[in-house]
């Protein structure tokens, strides 16, 4: 074989060793972009190999917890990220799954308790800004009543209510989302919020006055759209 042959298949197998080190850190936002783009079988097929060669590496492990259809076993990946990798760029991520998770299944004080660790341990998230999920209200005698204010601008709205069919790093993704909802005749509209450098555009559908009527229409969305949404204040 001549020597430059030799040296370019040296380069070539040197060049996969380096794609596939561990040393080498995984493209993990990519690869969520691919899924929510639909391109989840895609996605799946690497997820041994990159579980392999970056055995315990929290984005990694959080990749696997998006793509595990079993709530359950999901929200065990998603807490062991957020028990063992607390100060790694994807607990945040992880800790707000948690929240998604719970408030799905119903476990509502579980989910605020999330909610609150998520605004206490990771201010600067753009989760943190993630409205808080609408359970029964407390009855507060009227002397008692606080105004909760918040800082900055802050959007006019008719309604008090809205529901959240969706949340994408990609603005792309959450437009696409919002259309289907207006071509089905349902007011909707993308509200973006960054922080830490992270951009997550959330798509809120509808406007209600009343929390019964968001949470009829939440389980409207389930049945009719195959979503999981949380209803959500504004």
């Amino acid at each position: 074989m001549k020597p430059g042959k030799i040296l370019s298949l040296i380069v070539l197998a040197s060049s996969i060793m380096n794609a596939q080190s561990p040393g080498n850190e995984p493209d993990i936002q990519r690869r969520l972009e691919m899924i929510e783009r639909g391109q989840v079988e895609a996605v799946k097929s690497e997820l041994p190999t990159l579980m392999t060669n970056f055995q315990n590496h929290p984005g990694v492990l959080y990749l696997q917890g998006v793509l595990t259809t079993d709530g359950a076993e999901a929200a065990k990946i998603y807490l062991s990220i957020v028990d063992n990798f607390p100060k790694n760029e994807w607990a945040d991520d992880a800790l707000f799954k948690l929240y998604q998770y719970y408030y799905s299944v119903g476990l509502y004080k579980t989910a605020d308790q999330k909610l609150a660790q998520l605004k206490q341990d990771y201010p600067f998230s753009a989760y943190a800004a993630e409205k808080q999920a609408v359970i029964e209200p407390k009855v507060v005698p009227q002397e008692q009543a606080a105004v909760v204010k918040t800082e900055g601008p802050v959007p006019k709205f008719t309604s008090k209510f809205t529901v959240q069919v969706g949340a994408f790093s990609t603005f792309q993704n959450a437009e696409e989302l919002r259309s289907k909802f207006e071509a089905e005749g349902y007011l909707s509209n993308i509200f973006t919020h960054t922080a830490a450098g992270k951009k997550i555009h959330r798509v809120w559908v509808g406007e209600f006055q009343t929390k019964e009527e968001a949470v009829r229409f939440s389980d409207e969305i389930r049945k009719k759209f195959k979503l999981e949404s949380i209803v959500v204040t504004r």
